[in-house]
Parts: structure tokens; C-alpha cells; sequence
């Protein structure tokens, strides 16, 4: 990333830190001067389960998002020099594909050790059966893509007047540069099976749901939303990542099922894979 994109995603981020910390204080005291009021039960996602050792964890996650960020950015100017595509190999794949198993497992233990939650009943799993989750989900996903890569586009054209390098995501890049079939289909595999299920479980499930029992939906859907768009490191993808992100939050409310928004989500990368493949020359959101 050059300096630019690093300087806007860490605002970012510490945009979202900074809103949560005064949110939560803010809700905090309309609940104490107004006891009746109890706008983080609306909807089916159950807040109630989480407390302020999880809102920790949240802040913790959203720092290490934060200091991730704050490393110094590369030398633009040798960026600049050497123009070819990243490199997408197996061992990158196998390595990237590892580190978000461990990030999955860390966060079930801590729900299921730490916390002595049941994260099959916290994240609603069994709420819609899995054929009917594919059902509405590659329903849902039908109407949703439409949605998004129109606004993305209308994005594109806007940040081109003051942004014109913006340029797609490096993961878009090194697949279409990799001449490596199974690096490729490594990538599809995270892309379709594994992003979907760790970012979902880390970003809906539990960062929406911590941040909605101290706050309210509204609010927790837009820090999550916009904590999802910036860890895909690419600033011309982030606001329409942002109306996914709110969009599979509200199926998630909807439905009372983290498993629909998952499916939703290996859908919609499908979906982008395949326009990479047939459709080389359009550009697509990551």
C-alpha cells in the first residue's frame, strides 16, 4: 500500500475506535438517566450474552487494526519503479488461508473457553435450516450485487477526479498476473469457503454483537461495517464493502442467523471470481 491509502484507512480506523469509546459512554448515560430504554434488544441478534470483557476484546482488536496501520508505509518511490503485479503462490495462499483458521479458532475458543458461550447458539446456526439458508441467501445475494457494484462503480467514477491511481485490490491483481492453477484455486478457496466464514464470525457476529449490546444496532452495524471495509487494505472498495457489510448485517438482524450473511458472502465472492475469469476487463468490488 502506498502512503496515502495507509494514512486514510488508520483515520479510519481511528475514527471507529475513537466513535465506539464515545457511543458506548453516550448510550451508557441515556440508559442511566432513562432506565426504560432499551434500543440494543431490538431485532433477532441476541446482544444480551456479551459483556464488558468482550467490549474489551473489541477495542483490543480495533488497536491492533490501528497499530497494523501505523507501521511506516513502503517507499512509494521504489513501488513506483517496480510495476509488476504481486506475486500469488501456493505458499502465500497455504499461509494466508492458515492465518485466518487461527484467527477463527482464537475467537471460538475465547467465546466457548474464556466466556463459556455456545457460539452455534450465540451466532444463531440453527435458526434456518442450511437448505433454506442457501435458498435465501443466494436469493438475497441476487438483489444484493446489483446493488453494490452500482454504487461501486458510481465510487469509482467519483474518485477518479481527485484519486485517479485508486487502482483495484492486489488480491485482484496477482490472480489475474498468476499463471499458478493451484495458487489460483488456493485463493478460491479462501475467497468462496474461508473469508466468508472467518470475516462473518469475527465481524458480524461478534464485533456487531459486542458493540450492539452496549450501544444499538444501528450504530454497531456502522462501526462493524466500516471496521470490515478497511481490513481489505483497498480505498476505493471501502464505502461499497461498507453497504455489504450493512446489508448482511440487516439479513443477520432479519434472519437471526449468522449462517445466511455467510453464505451471502461466499456467494458474492463467487461471484466476483467468476467475473475475473470471464469478464477480465470489467473491475468489480473485492
Amino acid at each position: 500500500m502506498d502512503a496515502a491509502t495507509v494514512g486514510v484507512l488508520r483515520d479510519v480506523t481511528l475514527l471507529v475506535w475513537l466513535a465506539m469509546l464515545l457511543g458506548i459512554a453516550a448510550y451508557k448515560w441515556v440508559r442511566v438517566t432513562r432506565p426504560s430504554a432499551c434500543w440494543n434488544l431490538g431485532g433477532r441478534v441476541e446482544a444480551r450474552p456479551y459483556a464488558i470483557q468482550d467490549g474489551i476484546m473489541v477495542a483490543a482488536i480495533s488497536l491492533l487494526l490501528l497499530g497494523g496501520l501505523s507501521q511506516s508505509p513502503p517507499d512509494t518511490a521504489a513501488m513506483a519503479a517496480d510495476s509488476a503485479p504481486p506475486e500469488l503462490n501456493v505458499i502465500s495462499m497455504l499461509t494466508s488461508i492458515a492465518i485466518q483458521l487461527i484467527i477463527a479458532a482464537l475467537l471460538l475458543f475465547y467465546l466457548s473457553a474464556a466466556r463459556a458461550l455456545n457460539p452455534v447458539e450465540l451466532f444463531g446456526m440453527k435458526n434456518v435450516r442450511p437448505l433454506i439458508a442457501v435458498s435465501m441467501g443466494f436469493g438475497l445475494i441476487l438483489l444484493t450485487i446489483p446493488i453494490v457494484n452500482g454504487f461501486a462503480g458510481g465510487i469509482m467514477h467519483w474518485m477518479k477526479g481527485f484519486w485517479p491511481e485508486v487502482g483495484m485490490q492486489d488480491s485482484i491483481l496477482a490472480f489475474r498476473a498468476s499463471k499458478d492453477p493451484m495458487a489460483k484455486a488456493l485463493l478460491i478457496v479462501a475467497a468462496v469457503i474461508i473469508a466468508p466464514l472467518v470475516e462473518e464470525m469475527m465481524f458480524r457476529g461478534f464485533i456487531y454483537g459486542v458493540v450492539k449490546r452496549f450501544t444499538d444496532g444501528f450504530f454497531a452495524a456502522v462501526c462493524s461495517a466500516m471496521l470490515f471495509a478497511v481490513v481489505h487494505y483497498h480505498v476505493g472498495s471501502m464505502f461499497p464493502l461498507m453497504l455489504l457489510a450493512l446489508i448482511l448485517c440487516a439479513v443477520y438482524e432479519m434472519t437471526g442467523s449468522l449462517l445466511v450473511p455467510m453464505i451471502m458472502h461466499g456467494f458474492f465472492n463467487a461471484t466476483s471470481i467468476l467475473v475475473m475469469l470471464f469478464f477480465p476487463q470489467l473491475q468489480q468490488v473485492p
